[in-house]
């Protein structure tokens, strides 16, 4: 692939006119992706959302499709660790410090990882499904804190289309986007979570 082509604005509206050829279904199956391959820059995925059906319907879609993609993961590793692997699993030594760092968060601290954009959300819901922590909870939390990320990708995907005050806009949101970078690495240090995610 001739990755050059990235940086022609071309090439990102052909992108978008077969996203939008599919119908509303498929921001909300791209947004779903990310959970299962965490690899997907979710950002790019609601940008391109939001400037395709615009910033309510483009952040309401993206929204949902992460949802939905990480109540999927969420669940799926919950099924695994219900039929009798919990107690073996255990016995894994990183697997052993995963749960027990999962049963050291409260909801409060999940809400606050789930909305920042370095948290890896796909270990979240690995963590998270394996251990015996309170689906309701866990679910819950990331819903609340996933409003606020999703919010902050489409105010940025949203802030290209404007025509006035461009310039004002760009820098907000870079210094927003900066800010963000640093209170993330501050609760991840915190919380410990780069720690148990990469073992």
């Amino acid at each position: 692939m001739d990755f050059s082509r990235l940086l022609d604005p071309l090439f990102w509206i052909e992108v978008s006119n077969k996203i939008e050829s599919f119908g509303i279904l498929a921001p909300i199956f791209l947004a779903m992706l990310e959970s299962l391959i965490p690899a997907l820059p979710l950002v790019l995925i609601v940008i391109l959302n939001v400037n395709i059906y615009g910033l309510v319907i483009g952040f309401l879609t993206s929204y949902f499709g992460t949802m939905l993609g990480a109540t999927l993961m969420f669940m799926f590793y919950r099924t695994i660790s219900a039929y009798g692997i919990h107690e073996r699993m255990h016995r894994i030594k990183s697997i052993d410090k995963t749960i027990n760092w999962v049963n050291r968060q409260n909801p409060l601290m999940i809400v606050v990882l789930s909305m920042l954009p370095s948290t890896p959300s796909s270990f979240m819901n690995l963590a998270f499904g394996l251990a015996r922590y309170s689906k309701r909870k866990y679910l819950i939390s990331i819903a609340i804190g996933k409003v606020v990320m999703i919010g902050l990708f489409a105010f940025f995907g949203n802030a290209f289309q404007a025509q006035e005050n461009q310039v004002w806009i760009y820098l907000g949101s870079i210094v927003l986007f900066v800010g963000t970078y640093f209170i993330s690495k501050f609760f991840n240090k915190k919380t410990g979570i780069h720690d148990v995610s990469s073992n």
